[in-house]
């Protein structure tokens, strides 16, 4: 997984945008079209943040 705050120069046609609660989130389009869900998690400590995301894929369980 890759996070980059900066895409202005990106090629984004591989990616499907999202936006929720303001941010705007890209997600590769085979994940997409192969996920049932995905949850994002971001944490802070500090100065630090982590972001976390879990895709359920169909036909998973896990």
């Amino acid at each position: 997984m890759a996070v980059d705050t900066y895409a202005r120069k990106a090629n984004l046609k591989f990616y499907q945008r999202l936006r929720y609660q303001g941010a705007e989130i890209l997600i590769a389009r085979n994940l997409a079209s192969q996920a049932s869900a995905v949850s994002l998690e971001l944490k802070k400590f500090l100065m630090f943040k982590w972001l976390k995301v879990n895709a359920l894929l169909y036909g998973h369980s896990t």
